[in-house]
């Protein structure tokens, strides 16, 4: 199942996934030194965030967003790697697609490593465009119209 964040419960397991699935593909700064629990949780007190879970369990994958303006940033989105092709990340776009319309959003922004083929390839797959390339960060900046 889907749903809102609970931060007492959640967030060190977001912490672990943060640093398991999204820090090794960081090479653009010192991944490690933002990614400690409470930078982390910073970050997710500052967003929406969801998580997919078996119930009020434990989650095993997260998306974090914000708004700006009339644009909905996907912050991050992770999901352990036992659950992963199971249709938990396409799940959780829609989630945060849904939500960004719901906000009265026009577009859906991410950045994704230039490192991580197999997160690229999952949005572009989901209708997501190169916007353009971020050298100082390594990253592809994508983007899709929110219909």
């Amino acid at each position: 199942m889907i749903r809102k964040r609970l931060a007492s419960l959640d967030d060190p397991i977001i912490h672990r996934l943060v640093v398991e699935q999204l820090v090794p593909f960081s090479r653009a700064f010192d991944a490690s030194a933002s990614a400690t629990f409470t930078e982390i949780r910073k970050r997710l007190n500052r967003n929406v965030t969801f998580v997919a879970s078996k119930g009020t369990r434990r989650p095993f994958a997260f998306i974090t967003m914000l708004r700006k303006a009339r644009v909905l940033f996907v912050d991050m989105l992770a999901v352990d790697p036992r659950e992963q092709s199971r249709g938990w990340g396409q799940q959780l776009m829609n989630v945060a697609e849904a939500h960004g319309k719901t906000e009265r959003c026009q577009t859906i922004q991410l950045l994704v490593d230039d490192s991580n083929e197999k997160a690229y390839r999952f949005y572009v797959g989901r209708g997501y465009t190169v916007k353009q390339y971020i050298p100082d960060l390594a990253c592809y900046m994508m983007t899709k119209p929110i219909k």
